[in-house]
């Protein structure tokens, strides 16, 4: 079984797989990409993919040409030894870019310098319905 979650920040959507990609679960990982309207870097992290096949690489491949042709930057991250082996075996390792933690976190900050700051005072005004300033905490 293969279960995908995302993390935006910004333009930038971390999918994190866990589990298998292989046949019969591979697809999700292609409508997980095509549901990320506004990404314009999106990287899969590995580090909890357990085993991948013939159509977990073929589904790594269509997800790259989905990617480039909806103008997404694909990144690898957290290769587990499997993964890596797999893509070594079929010479693809050098078709993705694989993104280290460094960059991963270069990454991150950009994305959260570009990202629109939240108004603590509307958030609460909204949930509690009365202006933050009235709700005080401590003495």
């Amino acid at each position: 079984m293969l279960r995908i979650t995302s993390d935006n920040l910004g333009d930038v959507t971390v999918l994190r797989c866990i589990g298998r990609i292989a046949f019969g679960y591979a697809d999700r990982l292609l409508i997980a990409i095509s549901k990320q309207p506004l990404c314009r870097i999106a990287v899969l992290d590995l580090a909890y993919v357990t085993d991948m096949d013939a159509a977990g690489i073929g589904t790594l491949v269509a997800v790259r040409e989905l990617a480039k042709v909806r103008g997404i930057t694909l990144r690898l991250m957290n290769l587990t030894p499997r993964v890596e082996d797999v893509l070594e075996l079929t010479h693809l390792r050098s078709v993705f870019e694989i993104c280290s933690v460094a960059e991963m976190l270069n990454l991150l900050c950009r994305a959260f310098e570009r990202s629109e700051p939240v108004n603590v005072d509307d958030v609460v005004e909204t949930t509690l319905g009365y202006p933050a300033r009235d709700h005080v905490i401590g003495p």
